[in-house]
């Protein structure tokens, strides 16, 4: 028989329990407010794009800021895990990960792996014959290298001892993203007289100019991006509807990007204006004033490699210009090197905007917020992005008269074999 005594005391238990449960309810009730059903979905898809330690980091970033870390509530109001919230929390908090045994301390090390300097120079030779798909349908570099011929350049750079056979070499390049295979829509439309000239010299310079004194930027804007409820031929899992034509977008936005060869390190800025050589130039200014003071001291020459775009080439009176402008500014010499026109799917950077355009692929970019979350979740071997919001409006079409462009045709030391496709810029000593 129960006395009456135990019947209040849990009652009381029962009451306190309760009040409990309506807190957390009202807790996740808030916070479904900050958040919508849309919003929470784009969340679910950006936390499948990752893996491992980066998805708890990201899952343990969004507990924080829209569950007050509380995993239960994220698990609630997100549908994550609460186990995995948890453990991605407290990595957060002590700075230690947490990686599985049988990943991190068992089996053979590929090759890659064993011989990181001879998997470097490598990975140099197949970047310099990679081309990439320009619709951005794969992330795959397409390269015109062979196992056989990257075996025979390793073997004249001392790296015979550790090299493996043709047919693992193929499997090497594979994993590496890279594929031996002729893809007809990213075969160049025209080829000019100075094409091959072209490219000798651009692999003369990379060679050349591969110190740490010498700064390898490959820069370019990307095609526009329409703001809206838009799919872009993207595929999703989940509810997400978008519309079928893009008519009546109005806020647009360009990608403009930078890249460092040697580091990996990119830069991106969505500029809300149009994409002029002012543009360019104003964001490579950004880029340089955001490096630290000792990179920029100890910094010999700056390498840049552009496309021919109308915006940026050899003859484009304003952007040389500024060029110019820009080097008296920075003090430091820059060399200006083009890819040959219809050749630019071969610049560097264009495989950034293949990754960024797989990474955001089926994402409805509806808003800035959302573009600039989706371009700073992108990595590019291995680091996320720097990104950042051009809101300066710039005025198109200007241009220099040939009496100012004289003076500036002096500052400009042109290649007398490929005069438009490769010129030095120094800065005035005195």
């Amino acid at each position: 028989m129960t006395s009456k005594k135990e019947v209040t005391l849990s009652g009381r238990i029962a009451s306190i329990t309760d009040k409990y449960r309506r807190r957390g309810l009202n807790v996740i009730l808030e916070s479904s407010a900050i958040l919508s059903s849309s919003q929470i979905s784009d969340l679910r898809l950006a936390a499948q794009k990752m893996t491992g330690v980066d998805r708890r980091s990201f899952q343990a970033e969004m507990s924080l800021k829209y569950c007050s870390g509380n995993a239960r509530q994220t698990e609630r109001l997100i549908g994550w895990g609460r186990a995995t919230v948890e453990l991605g929390l407290n990595e957060r908090r002590t700075g230690i990960l947490c990686i599985g045994c049988q990943s991190g301390y068992s089996g053979a090390k590929r090759w890659e792996e064993k011989y990181p300097e001879a998997s470097s120079a490598l990975r140099q030779l197949a970047e310099a014959h990679c081309q990439l798909d320009p619709t951005f349908k794969s992330t795959i570099g397409y390269t015109r290298l062979t196992a056989k011929e990257a075996l025979s350049h390793l073997k004249e750079q001392g790296f015979e001892p550790v090299l493996p056979s043709a047919s693992s070499m193929a499997m090497i390049l594979n994993r590496m993203g890279y594929r031996l295979r002729p893809v007809v829509k990213a075969k160049p439309k025209k080829k000019l007289p100075e094409t091959d000239a072209i490219f000798k010299n651009l692999k003369a310079m990379d060679l050349t100019n591969r110190s740490s004194v010498t700064k390898r930027l490959s820069l370019d804007c990307k095609a526009t991006v329409k703001l809206g409820e838009f799919s872009r031929s993207g595929v999703t899992r989940g509810e997400n509807q978008a519309l079928d034509h893009d008519f009546g977008a109005f806020d647009k936005y360009i990608p403009f990007g930078i890249v460092d060869e040697d580091s990996g390190q990119l830069y991106v800025s969505f500029g809300s204006s149009f994409k002029t050589s002012d543009f360019i130039v104003d964001e490579l200014h950004n880029w340089w004033k955001a490096l630290p003071t000792e990179e920029q001291n100890s910094m010999e020459l700056l390498q840049l490699k552009v496309d021919n775009g109308p915006e940026s080439s050899g003859i484009r009176t304003q952007f040389l210009n500024r060029m110019v402008k820009f080097v008296a500014q920075i003090g430091k010499p820059i060399q200006l090197l083009y890819y040959p026109p219809y050749h630019s799917k071969y610049n560097p950077i264009e495989r950034c905007w293949g990754i960024l355009e797989k990474h955001w692929n089926g994402t409805l970019l509806r808003d800035v917020t959302t573009m600039l979350f989706w371009a700073q979740t992108m990595t590019w071997k291995g680091i996320c992005p720097i990104v950042k919001l051009n809101q300066n409006v710039y005025e198109k079409g200007v241009a220099l008269s040939k009496t100012a462009m004289k003076a500036i045709e002096q500052r400009l030391q042109r290649n007398p074999e490929l005069p438009k496709w490769d010129i030095l810029i120094q800065p005035l000593i005195g």
